[in-house]
């Protein structure tokens, strides 16, 4: 570790490089918070979030609690698009930045943050944002964590990932090592991933842009320190200002006659003469009413060498002459910036959060060891968890002993011994679990243990904010509708409702703003039951029920999508704007129509109407349209009842008019596609059966088509039967046309018979009644299961079971005395058996046998 000696500017600076999260970078920092007391703290953040310090360091907060950016790229600066950006920055109790900020403000050191906003990021790094790559996280530790040099590294070292390597050579040994010695290997890890990282890497990641930042305001705080310890215009000059020195070789002191090292300032007041190697101290004048200024810089350890390149003698003209011109990148109007709740779960690198460390839960457990001064931290979290786990998979299984426990507690002390660990750590104790808990082979079946374990070391914490947060214009909005439907916030007990979305008003305002809130994905509320327009489901449901609880988990999602509005609708208008561009299909954008009519965001359904119907006529995916249509008709009949005034009988006959052009494209379907290619028959069947002269015309059509694709020769079986059955419902064919069909698989080739179970399923689907009405249809079934050996049976059983699954346990009782009648049986007769088959004779044998034994007979 470093600082930089700026004597001009009576200032010194301190670069410490950390891991974003990482407690053994927290607890070096509070010991050089302690010892060096530095003037000013200054940490990689974005500098439009210094107005939330006070909110994030009252006591009343508790972490984790995250800044949550929100950018709208109105000036596009990014693309043309003008999209609509978010990210977090997560801190958790032992995250290096908080801890840092918090053991300044302990010390009423003036704190702040100093890096680019996030709109500034990604103005920075357009490229990159406008290919579809914007972060969701402030900071991304990837680049200090992956690439070549890493992973040769954690090859050589025998270890399994940067995580694993990362925990033994700095998490542990920074419980032993002195700092100057623990900051000296990570400046040299640091160095290392940057040096072999390309530069056209940190051009495009907008590194080298947020470093000229940084460094421009690192360098404003030593400005603003040197103007402090001036004495009414007294000049201050001094040589030798960009030297590098090791932690502690600084020399401050007031009498002083000579001061000798290599790299050394002296600060005094009154002094003669100063000698050092190569170095100087000058003063023209005396006089000075505070020492040098110490600024301690706390930067994610790949930006501490590009820091210390810019604040360096060579580079600090050029720094000092950005910094009394910094430029922002986009328009500050344009970005948000609030604080919100998090959870130790979504701050977990293995859940998506890119920076900082694995296993939040785990790592809390040592941050708070090292906190009561616990002797062996990473041996007590460990042992704490092995008991835990194996209590939680006790209860689960039931099988685990306290043997196991204690095997699981000798393993992991024995890998740690084994990998020359000075403790257990987080990938001893999963080792230690899977070789203990886990019975037998380790699959998906036998998993539960590891499944607990990592429930356990991530954690289930969340933070709270003080009253002093601000609160987004979304959530105040939130807190207006609930008060007006007589919705408890204050309250976090789950609570059921029942409302009569056709009958009241007021049920369905209510209605709406649950529709709302599920659309918005705040967990609010969940719906039991009632008509599903989504679904297409219990359209015949009057009544919806609804479960709704208020948590910090909703307060963040709704934080979360402030940046597409200041109240809930403006949001919602502005994600079904950007998902309008966004759909291509028709089904999706009907599913999207289907929640604007649930919602009630009137300003929005004629705009969504026109984009499915210009998809509709666009898109060439049958089954995209037909999925699209049945929304459609569900909407149709349920309008009235919604008191909508839109129409949707044109934008139906739409659909229907494409479905009929489409048709003859699904006659060699794949077996996949068999239910959704009968069930948009079947919808065809019912919608142009409709009344009308329109209606009229279309099933003519729809008859059309069946007969054309009938033509096919290569027609799949299933897709054929549930044609016929189809144009025997609609009286265009009788029972011996159907029976002709049938005996046409029985009667051609042996592929042609096997296929005759699929054809009974789509025969089946579409009219059931043939096999009730018609003997005709149960002899050839009779015939068909007569000519297939047992191999071909079992093989065809699961269409036969599928093709009868459409009949009620009554219909296949009476199919099955209708098929006894076939053989001069009954029922019964059919179950019963005269004579006794020779594998059953065996089997009897060995039972009796067997018994024999038992009983010593």
């Amino acid at each position: 570790m470093e600082t930089i000696l700026r004597s001009e500017e009576m200032a010194e600076i301190m670069l410490i490089p950390v891991r974003h999260h990482s407690p053994a970078c927290s607890y070096q920092i509070k010991k050089i918070v302690a010892d060096w007391k530095p003037d000013a703290v200054l940490v990689e953040g974005p500098d439009n979030a210094n107005a939330l310090l006070p909110v994030m360091l009252h006591e009343d907060t508790r972490a984790p609690f995250a800044i949550y950016y929100a950018y709208h790229d109105k000036a596009e600066k990014i693309s043309k698009e003008q999209e609509h950006y978010k990210c977090y920055y997560p801190f958790l109790d032992y995250s290096p930045e908080l801890v840092a900020l918090r053991e300044a403000h302990k010390n009423m050191t003036e704190v702040s943050f100093i890096d680019l906003s996030y709109g500034d990021i990604l103005a920075a790094s357009a490229e990159r944002a406008a290919q579809g790559e914007a972060p969701h996280n402030y900071n991304d530790d990837y680049l200090l964590t992956r690439n070549d040099y890493i992973e040769r590294l954690c090859e050589k070292t025998g270890l399994r990932s940067f995580d694993e390597f990362w925990e033994k050579y700095f998490e542990l040994n920074g419980l032993y090592e002195d700092s100057d010695v623990w900051f000296s290997h990570l400046n040299t890890y640091c160095g290392l991933a940057r040096d072999n990282t390309p530069a056209e890497v940190l051009q495009r990641e907008g590194c080298l842009a947020r470093e000229q930042h940084m460094a421009a305001r690192i360098a404003l705080q030593a400005l603003h320190g040197c103007s402090m310890v001036k004495k009414h215009g007294e000049n201050v000059s001094q040589k030798g200002s960009g030297t590098m020195k090791s932690i502690g070789e600084t020399v401050s002191q007031e009498n002083c006659d000579t001061a000798k090292a290599n790299g050394e300032i002296v600060s005094q007041e009154n002094c003669d003469t100063a000698k050092a190697n190569g170095e100087m101290a000058s003063q023209e004048s005396s006089g000075l009413e505070k020492e040098i200024q110490r600024i301690l810089v706390i930067t994610g350890g790949f930006h501490t060498p590009g820091l210390r390149e810019r604040l360096s003698d060579e580079n600090w003209k050029e720094t000092v002459r950005y910094a009394k011109k910094i430029e922002h990148y986009v328009p500050n109007k344009d970005e948000s910036v609030y604080l919100m709740p998090y959870s130790m779960e979504a701050a977990d690198a293995l859940n998506g959060y890119a920076s900082g460390m694995p296993y939040t839960g785990f790592y809390q457990k040592i941050w708070e060891g090292l906190i009561s001064q616990e002797q062996n931290p990473y041996d007590a979290a460990v042992l704490d968890l092995v008991v835990a786990s194996g209590k939680e998979v006790r209860k689960e299984e039931g099988a685990l002993s306290t043997y196991d426990e204690i095997c699981a507690w000798q393993m992991a002390q024995g890998l740690a011994a084994l990998r020359e660990k000075p403790q257990t750590g987080a990938y001893e104790l999963q080792d230690a679990v899977l070789s203990s808990y886990v019975k037998g082979e380790y699959n998906i079946t036998s998993d539960m243990p590891l499944r607990i374990l990592r429930r356990l070391m991530t954690g289930t914490g969340s933070g709270a904010l003080c009253t002093l947060a601000d609160v987004p214009p979304i959530v105040l909005d939130f807190q207006d509708q609930c008060k007006k439907f007589g919705i408890r916030t204050d309250s976090t007990l789950e609570k059921e409702v029942t409302l009569s979305i056709f009958s009241s008003k007021k049920h369905r305002r209510m209605s709406r703003f649950f529709h709302r809130m599920l659309f918005l994905q705040t967990t609010f509320a969940n719906r039991l039951k009632g008509p599903n327009l989504q679904q297409r489901k219990d359209r015949s449901l009057i009544r919806e029920i609804w479960k709704y609880k208020y948590s910090a988990q909703v307060l963040a999602a709704l934080i979360d999508v402030s940046v597409h509005g200041a109240t809930m609708e403006e949001a919602i208008v502005s994600i079904v704007q950007e998902r309008l561009r966004q759909d291509t299909k028709a089904d999706s954008a009907a599913i999207l129509l289907t929640q604007v009519f649930e919602m009630g965001i009137s300003s929005q359904l004629d705009l969504v109407y026109e984009r499915v119907h210009e998809l509709i006529l666009k898109d060439m995916d049958f089954y995209s349209i037909a999925d699209a249509t049945k929304s459609l008709t569900m909407m149709e009949e349920l309008g009235t009842l919604y008191e909508s005034d839109l129409q949707f009988g044109a934008l139906l006959h739409t659909g229907v008019r494409k479905l009929i052009t489409l048709l003859p494209g699904i006659t060699r379907m794949q077996d996949d596609l068999l239910d959704a290619g009968m069930n948009a028959l079947k919808l065809l069947y019912q919608i142009t059966g409709r009344k009308g002269q329109e209606d009229t015309r279309e099933r003519e059509d729809f008859y059309d088509a069946l007969y054309h694709i009938q033509e096919d020769v290569q027609i799949h079986a299933g897709l054929n039967g549930c044609i016929h059955g189809i144009l025997y419902g609609g009286g265009r064919e009788d029972s011996h046309a159907v029976g002709a069909a049938c005996r046409g698989y029985l009667t051609g080739t042996r592929q042609q018979l096997l296929k005759t179970a699929v054809f009974f399923r789509g025969l089946f689907f579409t009219a059931k009644d043939l096999i009730l009405m018609e003997h005709e249809i149960l002899g050839m079934i009779d015939t068909f299961l007569g000519e297939v050996d047992e191999t071909e049976f079992m093989e065809l059983l699961p269409q036969l079971r599928m093709a009868f699954a459409y009949f009620t346990p009554f219909e296949t009782d009476k199919i099955a005395q209708q098929a006894a009648g076939l053989h001069h049986r009954t029922g019964r007769e059919l179950m019963e058996r005269d004579e006794v088959l020779p594998e059953w004779y065996a089997y009897g044998k060995e039972l009796d046998r067997y018994a024999r034994g038992i009983l010593g007979i």
